[in-house]
């Protein structure tokens, strides 16, 4: 299969100045080592901060299905030796060598043969002998359903997680209160790796040593919550996050009532004096050893309110973890959790069931989505544009919804539902990256389309992408009246059209710059003499540019005589 591919769809899953510069890379020739496994595009592309980044694209009907570079970008839209690889194979797909895929390769052989390579491949890379010491038991486990309650072979000591979180605690003792301030973030760090900890034990079927390290952490912590400035919420958003995990694991622990008895009476207090300093979600901890599993209250407790799908999600996730797929369906339904339904059955592969109850049940945009891609990642591409397409009927913000959609809809050769995709995407939220796509797209339409585009965020608050448009479309006088009004404080927004415009309005460029720089020299604080002289370099090349080289050394001459008893700023001057 041959899958369609346009520079249009690339731009469109692309920053414009991600793809310019991956345009470059591939006239450049930077990419090399390119093969094909099936739909699967592997390459290489020549790298600033490393020899190349490795880079894999897999393909579908749809288009890129999705796409990996080794490379630490992470700014929105695909990278730019991502796209050099991509325009490489729509420029050039001979030059893609077929390639037999793992499956294919490995399938040829027998299982001494597979047991040979295996060991050369650790005798050649060491560190896969430790992947493996992990890849294999886990890959076992898979296969068999996770006891609720599997046997321990050490018990977990209370004594030593309680030492080694009171040290945690105590890091911050000698430090004066503003210094402490600053380094709550790195000692809550800690704290969510006891409690990761704990994570790990209840993965392991270990629910009594996960109950034993949630409850220490717990109460260490709330016993000293009143010792910290918790002005930005850490240490809250810390214990709020450990309602759920904590709640999992009282489910997964299976305690008898005298056991759920004795630690809600334990508990009890510390949540409730942690309600008292506003961190008012962990009373589903208190809720769950009163209810259980089953839902027997114990008649002498009292039972808060809470959000009752916290308990919810605790006993899918159980469900999900013990491979108690009949029972987690059944919950699924009785809940109202149909996305999570729908999910479960399409990785069972039952898709006819899936998509039905998606049909009759999802309502919002969003949940469409997620559930579009599942069945997109599982090979059934029809289903997904179908139940995508409805998703741009149903509430919420369609925008994420849009601009997955549209990219497929072209790659699908269906150019007008790919307008309406991306026209759904621009009026949930505006942007640049829509606003080219339908440009790209909408041919002799555009005309009519583009007025509609831009009297949609003038009516409403997107100056920044209004300007980012009139900038895209070189509308120079139009981006700057918006400047103008949006105020001398939207430096940003200043600084941007000013670096645009320079070459074709010098005269607003010199204005601007001077009002920004002037009014930063005002301050009389050094600090702010760098950002001025940065706006007045701004200024000399809007001269230069305007052959106006003298009326800027008399600027400048004036300005440092003005300004002559002020050494930081004199320092900074001579820069220019």
């Amino acid at each position: 299969m041959r899958t369609k591919i346009t520079k249009s769809i690339l731009q469109s899953l692309s920053l414009p100045v991600s793809f310019a510069r991956g345009h470059e890379l591939f006239l450049s020739d930077a990419v090399f080592d390119t093969a094909r496994q099936g739909n699967l595009l592997t390459g290489k592309c020549e790298g600033s901060s490393a020899p190349f980044y490795q880079i894999s694209v897999q393909l579908d009907e749809g288009g890129i299905q999705e796409a990996f570079c080794t490379c630490p970008y992470d700014r929105g839209g695909y990278c730019k030796h991502i796209i050099a690889l991509v325009l490489a194979y729509i420029h050039h797909p001979d030059a893609f060598s077929e390639q037999k895929n793992i499956e294919e390769l490995l399938g040829e052989m027998d299982k001494d043969a597979l047991m040979r390579l295996i060991v050369q491949m650790v005798a050649k890379n060491p560190d896969l002998y430790a992947w493996l010491q992990t890849a294999i038991p886990a890959a076992s486990a898979r296969s068999k359903p996770v006891q609720s309650r599997s046997k321990r072979k050490t018990e977990v000591s209370k004594s030593v997680y309680k030492r080694q979180i009171q040290g945690i605690l105590h890091s911050l003792r000698g430090y004066r209160m503003s210094e402490a301030y600053w380094m709550m973030g790195g000692m809550v760090n800690q704290l969510g790796e006891v409690r990761d900890s704990a994570s790990e034990f209840l993965e392991a079927g270990d629910a009594q040593g996960a109950l034993v390290i949630l409850t220490t952490l717990l109460m260490e912590v709330s016993g000293s919550f009143d010792q910290f400035d918790d002005s930005d919420g850490e240490l809250s958003g810390f214990f709020s996050g450990l309602a759920l995990p904590l709640i999992e694991t009282i489910l997964s622990a299976n305690l008898n009532k005298t056991e759920r008895r004795r630690l809600y009476q334990e508990l009890e207090p510390v949540i409730q004096e942690l309600s008292a300093y506003g961190i008012d979600d962990l009373d589903g901890i208190l809720a769950a050893l009163n209810r259980g599993w089953s839902g027997e209250m114990l008649d002498e407790l009292e039972d808060y309110s809470f959000d009752e799908t916290i308990l919810i999600e605790a006993k899918l996730n159980i469900l999900e973890r013990q491979n108690r797929t009949e029972e987690y369906l059944e919950l699924c339904l009785e809940t109202g959790e149909y996305q999570c339904y729908i999910l479960k059955q399409i990785e069972l592969g039952e898709f006819e069931k899936a998509i039905e109850i998606a049909w009759k049940t999802l309502t919002q945009a969003d949940a469409a989505l997620v559930v579009a891609k599942a069945l997109r990642n599982a090979g059934h591409l029809p289903d997904a544009l179908r139940l995508a397409e409805k998703g741009l009927g149903l509430s919420g913000s369609k925008h994420d919804l849009g601009v997955w959609l549209g990219p497929i809809e072209e790659a699908q050769g269906q150019i007008e539902p790919a307008i309406q995709a991306y026209q759904a995407a621009f009026m949930s939220q505006p942007s640049l990256e829509v606003y080219t796509s339908l440009k790209n797209l909408s041919g002799e339409k555009w005309e009519n389309l583009k007025g509609f585009l831009v009297q949609t965020m003038q009516a409403l608050p997107y100056t920044d992408v209004l300007v980012d448009v009139y900038l895209f479309e070189e509308a120079w006088d139009e981006a700057i009246v918006i400047t103008d009004q949006a105020g001398e404080w939207n430096y940003s927004l200043i600084e941007k059209v000013t670096d645009a415009v320079l070459p074709f309005r010098p005269d607003w460029v010199i204005q601007a710059s001077r009002k920004q720089a002037e009014g930063l020299i005002a301050k009389t604080q050094s600090k702010y003499y760098a950002i001025a002289t940065g706006w007045l370099a701004k200024m000399k090349k809007a001269y230069l540019a305007s052959d106006r080289k003298t009326e800027w050394l008399a600027y400048l001459e004036d300005l440092k005589s003005t300004y002559s008893r002020r050494p930081a700023l004199q320092a900074e001057l001579k820069k220019l």
